[in-house]
């Protein structure tokens, strides 16, 4: 609890900042900012090992907080910019819902992963099979936060 409270300290501090950096910045600059932090705080977790001091982990998850907290309300005022003002109210409820959905599904195949990969290394890991499990399912995280960074590259674009 108190590796992760810093992370969850810096998402509370950093969202009410976000608004305002997308009202200066727009979203192309926050996204790919924010999706970069998300891919090296990702990367960073893959390589925790058991000998790793708590703080590094804590400061890994505090980058990977911040990048989480910087997306969320960008993401979610870009994507009902389009909607016309009498469904924004629908809009914002719908991609709040498929955002919670998206993360339990996410959180059931990353945890689904770990357990599958520290069940079958658990000869050749020992004792640190369920590390190995959730570095593997970090790695994959990686994956994933790797396409969001090209999205954000390539497939947004700011409004003229």
């Amino acid at each position: 609890g108190l590796v992760t409270l810093p992370g969850s300290l810096a998402t509370a501090i950093v969202s009410p900042f976000a608004g305002n950096l997308y009202d200066r910045m727009g979203i192309k600059k926050i996204f790919v900012a924010g999706s970069a932090a998300l891919v090296i705080s990702n990367i960073g977790m893959y390589f925790l090992t058991m000998s790793t001091p708590l703080w590094v982990a804590a400061a890994f998850n505090v980058i990977r907080n911040i990048a989480i907290g910087s997306l969320m309300m960008p993401l979610l005022t870009w994507g009902t910019s389009n909607v016309h003002p009498a469904k924004v109210a629908d809009a914002s409820s719908l991609l709040t819902s498929l955002r919670t959905i998206a993360g339990s599904i996410g959180s059931a195949v990353f945890v689904g992963i770990m357990t599958v990969v520290s069940t079958a290394s658990a000869e050749e890991y020992g004792d640190n099979a369920m590390m190995h499990g959730m570095n593997v399912s970090f790695l994959w995280m990686t994956a994933g936060a790797v396409v969001l960074f090209l999205i954000s590259i390539f497939a947004v674009r700011e409004k003229k």
